[in-house]
């Protein structure tokens, strides 16, 4: 038994001692794999933590680099005062140390006042706060260096955070250079508006220069060829007309490229008929045509758009222009204007074409045709004359209608001009220029005209159109007549000695009685275009530019006076519509109900405002007055009612020098004219 219990506790200690070898052996391998675990942990962190300090360290350097080495200063400013600079900043205020910029105060760096009125210190404390605030701002400023320069600079401010601390990093560029140059070129913009104004006023002075003695050569060289002549008479009187036509187109050239260079061209938008314009423009020139030996054709397509909307003055003219140069410059064979109609989505494509077989041109002379003052060559000139313009105006008119206008040519083989446009169909009435008819009126005139020729012209053209009339040279003379006698309408020209057509005019809207209600018609030669808005501010009722025709005289003064046998005065004459129903068509295409509300409401609130008129000139309100004048001023040209525009205006000016009789006696006439039509 004791033998069994021995060997029974030598086995059981045996298997102890084996699980204390196996247990101390599995420890051993456990604490080898914690260390090395440990190890390779550290080793990692400890290479994680060395890259973010070389990354920290590179990052600082080039920090540090970019602070010290930026050609724009760069201050760093905390809550109280300067923290850090960088060598340009030293550079730019001329200091020699960061030390001393530090213990500079703001105000020291930069003029007393600074350029928006401010100190320097209020500025600059501004414009810091709404950093803080905003992130960033942006400010100007007047610096100051220490030899006391004084300097422009443009300083962005950047809220952040630095070392944990909230700073403002403030980078500062010397701009007085730029400044400079920005000064220099808005004084040259400056100086080049006032040459451009001044050309432009050259412009219009030599032009009603010209325009007045070539209105007397037109009107009396037309009167000429009414009388009886010999053959040899009649050519030299009509090569004179034909000359001075010519003239007057060369100025409307320069005119309209003045125009033109000045953005003040305005292209309209009306109904017309292509058709008929092609047709016009070969029927003027079939007589000179002939002249020459030259067949001019038009070929025109089966199917043709009854109206279009565009500006058929402006299309005219062009296809004038080449026209007239293809006669010009063809001496054989024959001259077609072609017209060609594409339907598009929303237009029609429109292409004129005038083919000639003139003497052509090389490609070198079609890359300068269209540009101002350029001809072929010199030659071109010294033999067809010219100045080059009508092209150059022809094309940017093309260009203004978002058109183009296009040359084909060969030397010695002929040209071929292209006008294209893209113009939308429409169903508005068209409007068209009306024909030159005789025109009988009745009624007595005063004319005041100092040039003698003009005289004997208008003498001429009034008897033509039955018209009684009395010709005086000044305005004081004008005065003197109306103080005696009846008249139905007055023909003021506006440049005259003693007293000028302004001051006359003024001086009759303040005369007793209907005289100051009498019709009076500006003649001028001035041709810019506000001068009519002036000539109606100064109180006349119309405006005629010279030179003009009989046939432009006789359906101005149709407006004002009634027609021969009609039985009636000329405060009786038929009245012309309120409002020009074609031209608010053509402001509103395609959109008739539109007009017509705006039509009735037009009547409707000028029926209120008239009495609102009254009532507050009664009561001697005259700021009311004005105000609603100004309004029916506004409202009227809104819907192309002129007259009631016009004598609004008026009323205004009346108002604002004072002159409430003035007023009423305006608005009384436009009562009368209100209520005849309405």
């Amino acid at each position: 038994m004791t033998s069994l219990q021995r060997e029974e506790n030598e086995s059981a200690l045996a298997q102890t001692y084996a699980a204390y070898q196996a247990t101390r052996k599995l420890m051993l391998v456990l604490g080898i794999l914690a260390t090395l675990l440990a190890t390779l942990v550290a080793v990692l962190v400890g290479r994680h933590l060395l890259k973010q300090t070389r990354q920290l360290e590179t990052e600082r350097l080039k920090y540090q680099t970019l602070f010290e080495t930026n050609s724009d200063a760069v201050v760093i400013l905390d809550n109280k005062t300067f923290t850090d600079c960088n060598p340009a900043t030293l550079a730019l205020f001329g200091m020699d140390s960061v030390e001393a910029f530090l213990r500079t105060p703001i105000q020291q760096l930069g003029t007393t006042m600074q350029a928006n009125g401010a100190t320097a210190r209020d500025h600059a404390m501004r414009y810091i706060a709404l950093a803080r605030k905003q992130g960033h701002a942006v400010m100007d400023w007047q610096g100051v260096r220490q030899d006391g320069t004084v300097f422009s600079a443009e300083i962005a401010l950047h809220a952040m955070q630095l070392e944990g601390q909230p700073v403002i990093q403030a980078i500062m560029r010397d701009v007085s250079e730029r400044r400079a140059a920005e000064a220099a070129k808005e004084a040259a913009r400056e100086a080049a508006l006032k040459i451009a104004q001044s050309k432009s006023e050259f412009v219009a002075n030599v032009s009603h220069e010209i325009r007045t003695p070539m209105h007397g050569i037109l009107g009396m060289s037309s009167l000429l060829l009414k009388t009886p002549l010999n053959g040899q008479q009649r050519e030299y009187t009509a090569t004179l007309k034909s000359s001075a036509e010519s003239l007057l187109t060369i100025i409307n050239d320069i005119l309209d490229f003045s125009k033109i260079e000045a953005g003040k061209l305005e292209i309209e938008q009306i109904a017309f008929s292509p058709v008929a314009l092609a047709q016009g423009v070969v029927a003027l020139f079939q007589a000179r045509a002939l002249e020459k030996n030259l067949q001019l054709k038009l070929l025109l397509p089966e199917a043709a758009p009854t109206a279009l909307l565009g500006d058929p003055t402006r299309i005219r003219q062009i296809l004038l222009n080449l026209v007239d140069n293809a006669i010009k410059f063809t001496h054989h064979g024959e001259i077609e204007l072609a017209v060609r109609f594409d339907a598009e989505d929303d237009a029609v494509r429109c292409q004129f074409s005038v083919r000639d077989h003139g003497i052509g041109m090389s490609s070198e002379t079609q890359q300068r045709l269209f540009q101002a003052f350029s001809q072929a060559d010199s030659s071109t000139t010294r033999r067809f004359g010219g100045t080059g313009l009508g092209l150059a105006v022809s094309s940017q008119l093309a260009g203004l209608m978002a058109g183009e206008l296009s040359v084909d040519s060969t030397p010695e083989q002929g040209s071929c001009f292209t006008l294209t446009l893209a113009l939308p169909a429409t169903s508005l009435p068209l409007v068209e220029l009306p024909a030159p008819t005789l025109i009988r009126l009745q009624g007595r005139i005063l004319v005041a005209e100092d040039h003698p020729v003009n005289q004997k012209v208008l003498a001429h053209q009034l008897d033509e159109m039955g018209l009684q009339h009395v010709i005086v040279a000044s305005g004081t003379q004008v005065l003197e007549r109306l103080a005696n006698e009846a008249f139905d309408l007055v023909l003021m020209d506006w440049q005259m000695p003693e007293m000028d057509g302004l001051e006359a005019t003024q001086r009759i809207r303040q005369l007793p009685g209907d005289s100051r209600l009498l019709p009076i018609v500006a003649l001028t030669a001035n041709a810019n275009e506000n001068f009519r808005d002036a000539c109606l501010a100064a109180g006349a009722n119309d405006y005629l530019a010279k030179p003009y025709t009989e046939s432009a005289l006789g359906a101005l003064l149709a407006q004002w006076l009634p027609k021969a046998g009609s039985g009636t005065t000329a405060a009786a004459a038929e009245p012309a519509p309120l409002l020009d129903l074609p031209a608010l068509h053509a402001r509103y295409p395609g959109n008739p109900v539109l007009v017509n509300d705006l039509s009735n409401l037009f009547l409707s609130t000028t029926e209120a405002s008239l009495a609102t008129l009254k009532h507050a000139l009664e009561q001697g309100d005259i700021e009311t007055c004005r105000k609603e004048a100004h309004a029916l001023k506004g409202a009227a040209a809104s819907v192309t009612a002129y007259a009631v525009q016009d004598a609004a205006a008026r009323i205004e000016i009346c108002l604002r020098d004072g002159n409430p009789a003035c007023a009423a006696a305006e608005l009384a006439a436009l009562e009368q004219h209100f209520r005849a039509r309405a």
